[in-house]
């Protein structure tokens, strides 16, 4: 087989592989991981033998993740912190592999289009598995993993698959519909902070149906209030559960003030976050260390030592990586972030597309101040590979909403 006519199969492939490696993240199967991790190596075999292929890449995001990636491999190393085991070492290894990924999207004509159809098939599985399991376990759904990384994940998904299409499969329409079918399977995760992800897209929603009241009159109107409708219908079976997780981090909250001990999640995140922010401002540029991060922390946090030595991480994203790598590290951080936005606010002409991204940097942002975000594959694979997939469909020549 000659290199020209594996080319011309891979262009047959690629868009599938891509596709079927969205599903199967959203379902948290293994199969995703390989998907993304086989354009992470065509990227990188590209970087290396063919340079030219940067040309139409979107080089400043890869740019400022790769450069984010090194700087906590170099520390991490020039610290001489241990190989075995080392989370840091990696999950900034992972965050260079998505940071070539976009080199290796150079056979699928349209990613995003394929990014969004996985993810609304994984989304209508998981609108099916998550009931069945919590009916047959009455627990947190989590499919098998930790439930707030199922969260995590199935909500980024969700907003990835209201990323537009132009309607090119008739029975997986575009529609901001997507995201909230996302509300039962994280609802039954139990895990609060990511129900601020449908605070965050009604606002942006709204935001974009008052004019169409204005305009459209009674049909806008129709139509909103069905979806106001249809959200409390799938909210009714799980309100419960779901306002007992609330009251149960409330009780935490208030026995910590009394007696200044932390005995559950709320309260021990409070007691390390304190802990941490005394121990940054005695090395704030480089930190201490992904390794030495729990361990300082501990020996601030006194009397909840023991409690606070129960987890891997801060549960912040701020903090987390501001301890582990430093400001400089929490400024490149940063940089990712704004040159995402700043890419897709300079291409992207279709609000959908603006709206889903705000959405997912949003959320992103919002759930890591409860949890550690990026210190899991799962996560960093579908909110950086969803970024640099998206900034790759933005400089196609007819991108999203114009599959043809």
């Amino acid at each position: 087989m000659t290199l020209a006519s594996l080319l011309l199969r891979r262009r047959r492939w690629d868009p599938a592989i891509l596709g079927a490696g969205t599903l199967c993240l959203s379902l948290l199967v293994s199969a995703g991981k390989i998907a993304f991790l086989f354009f992470a190596l065509c990227g990188l075999y590209l970087l290396v033998a063919r340079p030219r292929s940067l040309r139409g890449a979107p080089t400043v995001f890869m740019g400022a993740l790769a450069a984010w990636a090194l700087w906590q491999i170099g520390l991490s190393l020039l610290r001489g912190e241990p190989l075995d085991g080392n989370r840091v070492l990696s999950y900034a290894g992972l965050q260079f592999a998505c940071a070539v990924l976009p080199l290796g999207l150079a056979l699928v004509r349209h990613p995003a289009m394929m990014l969004a159809f996985g993810a609304r098939i994984g989304l209508l599985a998981l609108a099916v598995l998550a009931p069945i399991e919590y009916a047959l376990t009455g627990m947190r759904v989590g499919l098998g993993k930790n439930e707030a990384i199922f969260a995590f994940v199935v909500g980024a998904v969700a907003v990835l698959a209201r990323l537009p299409t132009g309607g090119r499969l008739r029975y997986l329409p575009d529609g901001r519909f997507w995201t909230y079918l996302g509300a039962v399977p994280i609802a039954l995760s139990g895990t609060r902070a990511a129900m601020l992800l449908f605070v965050i897209t009604a606002l942006l929603d709204l935001r974009r149906s008052v004019p169409r009241l204005r305009s459209h009159g009674k049909r806008a109107a129709v139509a909103l209030v069905g979806g106001l409708m249809a959200a409390t219908a799938a909210a009714v079976p799980v309100g419960g559960f779901l306002i007992d997780r609330v009251e149960q981090g409330v009780s935490e909250m208030d026995a910590y003030e009394t007696t200044g001990l932390a005995v559950g999640s709320v309260d021990t995140r409070l007691a390390m976050w304190s802990a941490a922010v005394r121990v940054l401002s005695e090395h704030p540029f480089v930190g201490v260390g992904g390794t030495e991060r729990m361990m300082r922390v501990a020996e601030e946090a006194g009397p909840n030592g023991a409690q606070v030595l129960r987890y891997q991480h801060l549960h912040n994203i701020v903090l987390d990586e501001a301890l582990s790598s430093g400001l400089i590290g929490l400024a490149l951080m940063g940089s990712v972030l704004v040159a995402f936005l700043s890419g897709v606010f300079r291409r992207a002409g279709d609000p959908a597309v603006r709206d889903a991204c705000v959405a997912l940097v949003a959320f992103t942002f919002v759930f890591g101040l409860f949890h550690g975000v990026l210190l899991n594959e799962w996560m960093v694979l579908v909110i950086f590979a969803g970024m640099g997939i998206i900034l790759v469909e933005l400089r196609r020549p007819r991108p999203f909403g114009n599959p043809a």
